[in-house]
């Protein structure tokens, strides 16, 4: 994700910050306050001073803000107590992302359809599922929504090849780097490749060279907001297959 401002350069974060800074966003809202560090790890099921160190790193760019309330002035006894809130710059950033994927042609609806049937673990659905997706693949459909069928599609078929799908291989560790669109091209081109180094998958992937070239036209025109939900789908479909019964 990237955040700018006039006359500021972007802001690079990744999917881990993004994700962090949305939970953050998520426990002002409702507190309608700033909190301090120990409260939003306790919400985050984090330790407090891990995510000390990632409100430190937020706010050195600018997403966060901090400050230091005397305990006087709260009523409490000992030191003074560090407070971290979400800047006006985070606040709107997130509210355009939110705006921008609920109008993105379907994208919560695709989204939660195809996260539960994965969730469920059932071979059959998968099967399904993937026969369902490569149909509708070809469809007119919104850049976003586009690129999340043909990565999922992609997915699904590379576990029928037995691949594991664990920290050492090579497309989960495409997935915990930053997000980047060469990153999720690369991603969708390395799964196919080892896709189509299995026979017994050879055969249906024939054609999807075709499908190839639109996600790479789609993936150009996802918004950077959008790259992040993406990316963050995938690493959910990746997860789901991961705890399937076969993994």
């Amino acid at each position: 994700m990237k955040a700018t401002d006039q006359g500021k350069p972007a802001i690079a974060l990744t999917f881990r910050q993004s994700a962090f800074l949305s939970k953050v966003l998520d426990v002002y809202r409702e507190a309608q306050c700033p909190q301090h560090y120990s409260v939003i790890a306790d919400q985050l099921g984090l330790s407090p001073s891990a995510a000390y160190d990632m409100l430190k790193i937020l706010e050195q760019k600018g997403m966060v803000k901090s400050e230091y309330v005397n305990p006087r002035v709260t009523g409490g006894p000992g030191r003074s107590t560090i407070l971290f809130s979400p800047t006006a710059e985070t606040t709107d950033l997130f509210s355009r992302v939110a705006g921008e994927s609920h109008h993105d042609e379907g994208w919560e609806d695709v989204k939660a359809r195809i996260l539960a049937d994965l969730r469920r673990g059932v071979d059959s659905e998968h099967n399904d599922l993937l026969r369902e997706l490569v149909d509708r693949i070809p469809e007119a459909q919104s850049p976003l929504v586009h690129c999340a069928e043909v990565i999922t599609a992609l997915l699904i078929t590379l576990r029928e090849t037995g691949h594991t799908f664990g920290r050492r291989s090579p497309v989960g560790q495409l997935l915990e780097t930053r997000v980047s669109r060469m990153g999720m091209s690369i991603l969708a081109g390395l799964a196919l490749g080892l896709c189509l180094a299995h026979r017994r998958v050879q055969q249906r992937l024939s054609g999807f060279h075709r499908h190839m070239r639109r996600y790479e036209e789609s993936l150009g025109e996802v918004s950077p907001e959008n790259l992040t939900l993406l990316h963050r789908f995938t690493c959910d479909v990746w997860k789901a297959l991961a705890r399937s019964p076969e993994q």
